[in-house]
């Protein structure tokens, strides 16, 4: 068995494709946005389904920090009821690499591919607030991409996170 990524590797480049409809859509490095990619159980589950489109309704604020949610799901989810975010078939790659025993979790990866967080949900599906993954596209945000240093230093509160972010967006006031 594989080592598991940890934070500050490299996700592999893949082009996986998609559970509805034809084509696929890239994975890892070289993307233009962050990417939160969320590894479902390989066959349909309600409870992954379910944090799905929770992590759905929530669209707009991943968009406002430039990441998307993907679905990294088994082909099992062929056929099953369609899920609100966009969702690839994993070729086995992304588990092996992510998740230890098939079981579900959240990783968040700035647009280079690096990973910065990982997050096992394990067999009871505890997912990590979506508070706490937007907090680490936050930091993703506001650190340099070559050393993780805020671009701006400056400790700006930030209340809906009650953390302070130790920098800011370069352009904000």
């Amino acid at each position: 068995m594989p080592t598991l990524l940890q934070p500050g590797d490299l996700l592999p480049a893949r082009r996986l494709p998609l559970l509805a409809g034809d084509g696929s859509a890239p994975v890892g490095p070289n993307r233009k946005r962050s990417h939160v990619l969320v590894l479902t159980h390989p066959e349909p589950c309600d409870d992954c389904g379910a944090h799905l489109a929770a992590l759905a309704d929530i669209a707009d604020r991943f968009s406002v920090e430039k990441a998307d949610v993907v679905a990294v799901v088994g082909p099992q989810w062929r056929g099953a009821a369609s899920l609100p975010v966009p969702a690839v078939v994993d070729d086995g790659t992304l588990c092996s690499l992510l998740s230890s025993g098939g079981e579900p979790v959240v990783a968040v990866a700035d647009r280079f591919g690096q990973l910065f967080t990982r997050v096992d949900a394990g067999p009871g599906h505890e997912f990590p607030d979506h508070e706490e993954v937007l907090g680490t596209l936050l930091n993703i945000a506001i650190s340099c991409p070559e050393c993780g240093v805020p671009d701006v230093p400056c400790t700006v509160t930030l209340p809906e996170h009650g953390t302070m972010s130790g920098g800011m967006r370069i352009g904000q006031t």
